[in-house]
């Protein structure tokens, strides 16, 4: 029915019924001829072929399909002794293979040569045997051969890909399955032997690796099957080094696999044991050999990660550098701690001579102390390869406090971090040409190479990835106090590497003069000053600080980084007092110079000289370089430095020449060149207004006072008693009573009386009389001094005088003119003896026209007063006075002093 598609016509459909109804009464069917094809005997291969052949049919041009054929020869044997004969003859030409091909063990790749291909071929052609037959018998006897003469393991691993299904189905007898176990037996020593010695082997080589993928590839494979009942894969006449019970039979594979590695592992330890003992005693020697030790290790653990372990994961599914590191983990834990504990107990803190260890009094320790810090990076990196291995065993490992060991050492690494920084920055600044490193910036070499080693700590530091968050925070500390001590120390290095410069020195003269060299030491101090915040910034405060408080508390977090940041302020403080410090010392070494050109300019200013043209010119000159080569900040520091010591020198210089009763032209001079100087610095800066204001006001004060004229300082004196007479509470010398107006180019006073006045003879009265002054005298030389009548035997006289002074319109005029009233008691058989006296200045004398009489004008009570103030400066000026008018006012004005 299938062909009533192809039927064509009635003819065509007559013939189908008929067929079927043909085959449906007798049960047969007359097949029709597709096509057929024919292949001559002789191209049959002995070994058998399978190919496609093309049906044809007669009479038909056209090809009627193909089809596949496989054909062989074969003839009838027994199996049993077929497989035996073919198992010796593989056996015979295997050895000869190898006996002619003189290849090396674990080479042969399981390719015979030609002849033997064909006679092998023949046999099984004979023998009739099937492909498991076949496999199974080059698994036996390749085995066999094995043990004399080690065959590629990638030859067993192909062999038994093709026996793994057969085995696990049971398509092979008992006695096949006994043979393969006895031939399996043969080949796992040789297996696991590799494993365990595979240090031995060329870790990089790819057939090395190729080979223990095959090793792999025969224990996976194997593990996969169940060996018969009482089998006893591993003995221990063969497996002295297994770790399990001899009574029982073992056929673990796993944990043989993990006995081997483990076995190879601790015989590698002691290998390197072996080969690496050190035969010197001082304990320095000691750690070099567990540096040593501890680097073998490592690296044999880096070589199966980067070569095995991968190979063990894929063919087995087994941990191998898992495995490994926890074999050596408490090999090397317990070979390092004990040490690295005793020696960190017998470490002694270093001594550094004077200002930067330029010695240290025992070599021995510094070099002890730097190999237990190379033990330490070395067991740091072991450990944290455990925990990329292991990170879930990584806490229970002997190493995984293993800082704890050193603690007592990291003291000590930090001195000899500091001591190494202090030999460098020293070695630094030997070799600083002091110009600056480029023209962009204002520093040398040495500030550049100091930052240097400051990073070369902070790698330290990084280096030493201290975990634990306490002590992190107390060697941070430590660090940022060293790093002061080296900022400081570099500042004291040049500072004494610019000492000499500058200095001249010819017969006239000792002069400095401020250099680059000077600038640039000072902008490389500020350098290494600025960076100290970004440095520590590095080194994981915040860290330190955002732990501690998930750790303890954010209270203690907090205080520890307000400590850290007192401490980190202090350093940059510190610092900055050196720069200060330096910037004196510019200041100090110009101050000599400058104090010859102020004394010689101020003794020698109204004559033809050039002393001030030349201190400006010297300040001009460095102050040029200061502002050239230093930066904004230091230049603005040194000129308010520079101008305090010159205002303290310009006082001292005033001080001291007003006790050697200078010429009020000195201090006129001085004067003058403090105006000029003040004009220098200013500059246009208003902010230089504020420097030294007391000083430079007292300063001014004194040059005015001892620079004034005689009769200017008489004045001043005047002016001064005037301010006493106002600020007098109580007329306890008596009043005197006045009126007094301007009127156009006249001054009208009128004395009117006086009242207790203090009795100056012995009948307890006195003979007062007033005379009138007009102040200061050098103006009014052409008035006449106007006087009262005297008054016998009263404490009250009343005087009602009137008196008219004709003065020019610059009299009137002039600024701080006073009036003086002297009241006196008369002796006529001695001297007149003095009562008191009263002031009023001309600008509180009301000026009238001609219409209003005086009478018309207030009464002014006058308090009298006597002077009391020997030690005003205005007195004492005048006391240092040599001149004649002087000499004759001291005179008049000691007896008026009340006695004491």
């Amino acid at each position: 029915m299938m062909k009533i598609g192809a039927v064509k016509g009635v003819k065509g459909l007559r013939k189908l019924m008929k067929e079927i109804a043909v085959t449906a009464s007798t049960g047969k069917h007359d097949n029709e001829l597709v096509g057929s094809a024919t292949l001559p005997l002789k191209n049959i291969p002995a070994s058998g072929q399978t190919l496609w052949c093309s049906l044809e049919k007669k009479g038909k041009s056209k090809k009627q399909g193909d089809v596949k054929i496989r054909l062989s020869f074969s003839s009838e044997k027994n199996s049993h002794v077929a497989s035996q004969e073919h198992r010796h003859l593989l056996r015979l030409m295997l050895l000869h293979e190898l006996e002619n091909s003189k290849v090396e063990p674990y080479q042969w790749d399981g390719k015979f040569s030609q002849s033997a291909e064909i006679i092998l071929t023949q046999h099984l052609v004979q023998c009739g045997l099937s492909k498991v037959a076949v496999t199974l018998a080059k698994w036996i006897e390749f085995a066999s051969v094995h043990v004399d003469h080690p065959l590629s393991f990638i030859i067993f691993s192909i062999l038994l890909q093709k026996l793994v299904k057969p085995l696990q189905k049971g398509f092979v007898t008992e006695e096949e399955e006994k043979l393969f176990w006895e031939a399996a037996k043969k080949i796992l020593p040789s297996c696991f032997n590799g494993i365990r010695k595979i240090r031995k082997l060329t870790h990089s080589d790819k057939s090395t690796l190729h080979q223990l993928s095959g090793i792999l590839s025969i224990l996976s494979q194997l593990s996969t099957l169940h060996p018969p009942e009482g089998t006893d894969l591993f003995p221990p006449s063969i497996y002295g080094w297994l770790t399990v019970n001899e009574d029982e039979p073992n056929c673990d594979i796993r944990a043989t696999l993990y006995d081997a590695v483990t076995q190879g592992a601790e015989d590698w330890f002691s290998h390197i044991l072996e080969n690496n003992k050190t035969t010197d005693s001082p304990e320095e020697a000691y750690l070099n050999h567990l540096i040593q030790v501890t680097q073998l290790v490592r690296t044999d653990l880096q070589r199966a990660i980067e070569f095995h372990d991968k190979i063990f994961q894929q063919s087995f599914n087994f941990p191998y550098a898992k495995t490994l590191y926890k074999v050596y983990e408490s090999k090397v834990a317990e070979l390092v701690e004990p040490v690295v504990t005793e020696v960190c107990k017998s470490l002694k803190p270093l001594k550094f001579n004077h200002g930067a260890g330029d010695g240290i009094y025992d070599n021995d320790r510094l070099l002890m102390g730097t190999t237990l810090f190379e033990l330490y990076l070395i067991v740091q990196r072991f450990a944290v390869l455990g925990t990329g291995l292991c990170p879930v065993d990584s806490e229970i490992f002997l190493s995984h406090n293993f800082h704890l060991w050193f603690h007592a050492g990291v003291a000590q690494w930090l001195d000899i971090a500091l001591y190494k920084a202090l030999q460098r920055i020293k070695k630094a600044v030997e070799i600083d040409h002091l110009v600056p490193v480029d023209s962009s910036v204002k520093y040398s070499s040495s500030a550049v190479d100091t930052l240097a080693i400051f990073y070369q700590i902070k790698i330290f530091w990084k280096q030493l990835a201290w975990p634990d968050v306490e002590g992190s925070y107390t060697f941070v500390a430590k660090i940022i106090d060293d790093i002061c001590r080296c900022s400081v120390f570099y500042a004291d290095q040049m500072s004494e590497k610019v000492e000499g410069m500058g200095e001249s020195q010819n017969v006239y003269e000792k002069k400095f003069e401020v250099t680059n060299e000077w600038c640039l030491a000072i902008n490389n101090i500020d350098y290494v000053r600025q960076s100290i915040q970004a440095f520590v910034g590095e080194l994981g405060m915040e860290e330190i600080v955002t732990s501690l408080a998930n750790f303890r508390s954010q209270t203690e977090a907090d205080h520890c980084q307000r400590t850290l940041q007192l401490v980190i302020d202090n350093a940059v403080d510190t610092v900055g007092n050196k720069i200060l410090e330096l910037l004196e010392k510019v200041a100090e070494k110009m101050a000599p110079a400058i104090n010859r050109f102020l004394l010689e300019g101020a003794e020698l200013l109204q004559q033809e000289n050039n002393c001030m043209d030349r201190l400006m010119k010297y300040l001009d000159d460095n102050l040029l370089t200061l502002h050239s080569h230093l930066n904004t900040d230091n230049f603005s520091r040194i000129l308010a430095i520079i101008w305090e010591n010159l205002s303290h020198t310009m006082y001292e210089l005033v001080e001291s020449n007003l006790e050697r009763k200078r010429p009020p032209t000195f201090f006129l001079n001085l004067h003058e060149t403090l105006k000029i100087l003040v004009g220098f610095f200013k500059q246009g800066d208003e902010k230089n207004d504020t420097n030294n204001p007391a000083i430079l006001e007292q300063m001014e004060h004194l040059l005015q006072l001892y620079g004034m004229e005689t009769w200017e300082l008489i004045h001043q004196y005047h002016l001064e008693r005037r301010e006493e007479q106002m600020a007098m509470e109580a007329a306890t010398h008596g009043l005197l009573t006045v009126r007094m107006q301007f009127v156009e180019d006249l001054l009208r006073i009128e004395v009117l009386n006086a009242r207790n006045l203090h009795p100056m003879d012995t009948n307890g009265s006195c003979d007062p009389y007033v005379k009138i002054h007009l102040l200061p005298e050098e103006k009014f030389t052409t008035i006449t001094k106007p006087r009262t009548k005297t008054h016998k035997k009263t404490m009250f006289p009343l005087y009602d005088e009137y008196f008219t002074l004709h003065l020019t319109s610059e009299q009137q005029e002039l600024e701080n003119g006073l009036i003086m009233f002297t009241v006196k008691d008369q002796d006529f058989l001695g001297t007149n003896e003095f009562l008191g006296e009263a002031f009023v200045a001309f600008s509180d004398v009301p000026k009238t026209d001609m219409t209003t009489g005086l009478e018309q004008m207030a009464q002014v009570h006058l308090k009298l007063s006597r002077p009391t103030r020997q030690d005003s400066e205005v007195y004492r000026a005048l006391e240092s006075r040599h001149d004649k008018l002087a000499r004759d006012f001291i005179k008049k004005e000691k007896p008026k002093f009340l006695p004491s």
